[in-house]
């Protein structure tokens, strides 16, 4: 099966992919950025990338197969929530050097539909400025960097704790001819936060995944929001991850910033638009 066959069948063997797709149908949403979300879920849900589209997902899935073979060993120090995440009181972060392998690292990658999700999404806002919080190995780095080189315009900072993670990131990106839509910033996101958002303000798309704790989540988001664009998209990966995530969703979902919030299970939007009349909170857990 050729790597584009490989999403393909890992998206349609979800058959409650399709659930959600019908669900779609019939939802109506007003702004440009809500829009655009609504659009590339719908899209996302089967894939029908272009030619174009195509080369470069099949290009990012042959690095990522490469690296699911590798035992190359690393030595990871992991600034965020750690193992003991089940039991994340909302404001504990943990400091965790352990061995891990390349391959046990890609595995912990955003898998292709997801990665495929944010690729669709980033075509469809087509945003100048893009940060990610947690660059792991570079796939999903990749996904939404090749998806602005499509788009012909856009930056992406993706901001990583570990060294040996930011450095194959940084590979991951070169080798594949992405890197100068994307650059690797090396640190704690506490050191490197605010000088990324300075650097991208106005900010358009931001994935948050890493540092999966409630408090720092939400001070992620604080941090953000006065520093977006009239038309933002803001993504919240492993919401459901621990109790203290769960929290964090909600606090999320309920902030009235955000003209759209989207709960797909796994992972939440917040939208910011000045083009929208309303505020709207859509569940689609069944994607």
């Amino acid at each position: 099966m050729s790597d584009m066959g490989a999403l393909a069948h890992t998206a349609l063997r979800r058959g409650h992919q399709l659930q959600g797709r019908l669900q779609l149908r019939g939802t109506t949403v007003s702004g440009t950025a809500p829009n655009a979300l609504i659009d590339a879920v719908r899209a996302a849900a089967i894939p029908r990338p272009s030619g174009p589209e195509r080369q470069w997902i099949e290009r990012i899935e042959l690095m990522r197969k490469l690296m699911l073979t590798s035992p190359q060993p690393l030595s990871i120090t992991d600034f965020g929530a750690g193992k003991e995440h089940k039991f994340d009181t909302g404001d504990t972060m943990t400091r965790n050097v352990s061995v891990r392998t390349l391959a046990d690292m890609t595995k912990s990658s955003k898998k292709p539909h997801w990665a495929y999700l944010l690729f669709r999404i980033v075509r469809a806002l087509k945003p100048e400025s893009c940060l990610e919080l947690g660059a792991c190995v570079g796939i999903s780095a990749a996904y939404q960097s090749a998806a602005l080189e499509l788009n012909g315009r856009g930056k992406l900072v993706t901001l990583e704790g570990a060294d040996v993670l930011a450095a194959r990131s940084e590979r991951t990106l070169e080798e594949l001819g992405l890197d100068q839509r994307a650059s690797v910033r090396l640190g704690p996101f506490a050191d490197t936060l605010e000088s990324a958002l300075t650097d991208l303000a106005p900010l358009d798309y931001a994935f948050i995944d890493g540092n999966h704790i409630e408090s720092a989540t939400i001070e992620y988001m604080e941090k953000m929001l006065p520093r977006v664009s009239s038309e933002a998209i803001l993504v919240f990966d492993d919401i459901y991850w621990s109790e203290g995530m769960r929290r964090a969703w909600k606090t999320v979902a309920a902030d009235e910033r955000f003209a759209l919030t989207l709960d797909m299970g796994t992972i939440g939007f917040g939208v910011v638009s000045a083009s929208s009349n309303e505020r709207q909170s859509l569940v689609l857990p069944s994607y």
